[in-house]
């Protein structure tokens, strides 16, 4: 909780350390400066008024500028600042960091939008499907009477790819919408990162990108459905390379680590996945996980970009459907893990999986744990 004396004069009278840190000093060096400069509005001006309050106001968000020019969240209150015979001196400034009470509001906005995505995707998904059945049956019917060299038959086979193509986007959407529960075996992870390496090998040897794999000796196994896993480190692995220009390098580690993951959540990308909140006070303590870290050299990701990485239907690629990444995202949550982007922009990206090793998968729409 920083706290700010302000005289009436407007200049900063005393300041707490937690005061400094929040606003960007070192130490409480601003002691007789104007306080429009120490605590200000993004746009010019200052939060404390000159004159001095007269009476204790109520707690209002406001926007602050801290030293480096970054803008932060703040819950204000400003408080009378008297003298020991009760005139009045100036005001006392007391605020707190919002900065993590919005990121898990966003987080909740998020993934309400994203569940009410996920039941339209579901409905929007079969309406599809059925049409599109009856599009490509009729094609391939048509395909065989025409004869060989016909011209026309040009046209069919582009009806054939479109739908065939139409027919993995709807295939997304239901993944997207309704993941399959995985089957937990308690096993290494390393045969599923073997396997992805190899079916990705080909490509890499043609990209000229390099592959450097560090397993560490004293990795657990862990409660993991193999198939899943594999489609996870296969997209990751193939966004990696593709996002590479020749002569890139990837780095793929696997190493057992102790961190915080958070509690499930009771809401998630399943159709039937109820809105409602479910807030648990207290951090999350750590528990024993095994990481897996995708790092690539390559042009990184905006900051911008990587807000919304995770969500469906985003993509950078011309080509892309921009569910991959979303539905890698529900299957390690179906697994009870995390998954994060670290991307610097000109110097790489790094995906860390985070799968706990005490099994966590379970009916979230009864037990959100």
């Amino acid at each position: 909780m920083g706290v700010l004396a302000v005289s009436r004069e407007g200049r900063v009278l005393a300041a707490n350390p937690a005061a400094a840190r929040l606003l960007g000093y070192d130490n409480v060096s601003f002691i007789g400066e104007d306080a429009a400069r120490v605590l200000r509005v993004p746009r010019g001006g200052g939060l404390v008024p000159h004159g001095g309050t007269a009476a204790p106001g109520g707690t209002h968000e406001v926007e602050a500028v801290t030293k480096s020019g970054d803008v932060l969240p703040l819950a204000l209150r400003l408080l009378p600042l008297e003298t020991l015979q009760g005139d009045l001196h100036g005001t006392v400034a007391v605020f707190h960091d919002l900065r993590e009470q919005k990121s898990r509001e966003e987080q909740w906005r998020r993934r309400d939008r994203l569940a009410s995505l996920g039941a339209l995707s579901a409905g929007v998904a079969h309406e599809i499907r059925n049409p599109l059945a009856g599009i490509g049956t009729s094609a391939q019917i048509l395909r065989r009477r025409l004869e060989t060299g016909d011209p026309r038959g040009q046209f069919v086979d582009l009806i054939l790819e479109e739908a065939a193509r139409l027919d993995r986007i709807v295939e997304g959407l239901l993944q997207f919408a309704r993941p399959d529960t995985p089957q937990l075996k308690r096993q290494s992870v390393v045969p599923s990162l073997d396997k992805a390496l190899t079916l990705v090998h080909e490509l890499a040897v043609r990209q000229d990108v390099l592959l450097h794999v560090e397993r560490a000796a004293d990795t657990p196994p862990i409660f993991v459905d193999h198939d899943q896993l594999l489609q996870v480190l296969l997209n990751l692995l193939m966004n990696a390379i593709q996002a590479l220009a020749k002569g890139g390098e990837i780095r793929v580690s696997v190493r057992a680590a102790r961190k915080a993951v958070p509690a499930r959540s009771a809401l998630g990308r399943r159709a039937t996945d109820r809105l409602e909140r479910v807030e648990r006070a207290g951090g999350a303590p750590p528990i024993d996980v095994v990481e897996i870290r995708v790092q690539d050299n390559g042009p990184g990701i905006p900051a911008a970009d990587q807000a919304r990485i995770f969500d469906p239907f985003f993509t950078t690629r011309s080509q892309g459907t921009g569910l991959g990444l979303s539905i890698c995202q529900s299957i390690i949550r179906e697994h009870g893990g995390t998954i994060t982007i670290d991307s610097v922009v000109g110097q790489g990206t790094a995906v860390i999986i985070d799968l706990p090793v005490e099994k966590r998968h379970g009916d979230r729409r009864r037990d959100p744990r």
